[in-house]
């Protein structure tokens, strides 16, 4: 067996052990690895097999770009004091990088005294959560209830799409993340792998608000 055939075996061993692997970036590495094995092979033969020489480079400059494109999603993600603050309120079941891609769906606001986020008699066009500040819920003038920062303002309503029976007020200076739902609806209809999550939340959202009715 010539020497340069050792090349070739040792190029389909590692494609073996690509396939083995559970982890893509490794699986891209050792594909590359086999790609550049096999093209001393086809390049040292009697007439030089340019075509498998090229197919070759272009598999391999494929697997580099989605290498580099998986390190830049596996970089740690630093999030601002906002950020972390909405975060640790009600969203670590998302992967950090998740909830910074929802994040950036929304927009950050500032609430003084007696601003409306939900007004009565209207449709809710968007979502909030507050992370500083709390809102009173009122309801044909009289007050029913509180909503303190981290609890999502225009959950149920959302869902119905009817107007609101109730007007809900910020009754000191808030800072709060605001979602429009045609924005939140896209942002879910392209992630599905997230919407499950994301439903979770808002359901358990909905039963503390319901648990605080109770009391």
């Amino acid at each position: 067996m010539h020497v340069t055939d050792y090349l070739v075996h040792f190029s389909n061993i590692l494609m073996l052990a690509a396939y083995s692997v559970r982890d893509i970036l490794w699986l891209r590495w050792f594909a590359v690895a086999a790609a550049l094995t096999n093209i001393p092979y086809f390049l040292l033969q009697g007439t030089v097999l340019w075509p498998p020489v090229l197919w070759a480079l272009v598999f391999t400059a494929i697997n580099l770009y989605q290498i580099a494109r998986l390190y830049l999603e596996r970089r740690p993600v630093v999030l601002s004091q906002d950020e972390q603050k909405l975060y640790d309120l009600g969203f670590r079941s998302l992967r950090p990088r998740e909830f910074v891609s929802l994040s950036l769906v929304g927009e950050w606001k500032n609430a003084e005294p007696g601003e409306r986020v939900i007004t009565e008699g209207e449709p809710v066009s968007s979502l909030s959560i507050p992370i500083t500040g709390s809102a009173d819920v009122h309801s044909r003038g009289e007050r029913i209830g509180a909503l303190a920062p981290g609890h999502i303002i225009g959950t149920a309503l959302a869902l119905t799409g009817e107007p609101s029976p109730v007007e809900v007020t910020f009754t000191e200076p808030a800072r709060y993340m605001r979602w429009s739902l045609p924005s939140l609806r896209r942002f879910m209809d392209a992630r599905p792998d997230l919407r499950v999550t994301l439903q979770g939340l808002v359901n358990r959202d909905l039963a503390e608000k319901l648990n605080l009715v109770v009391k």
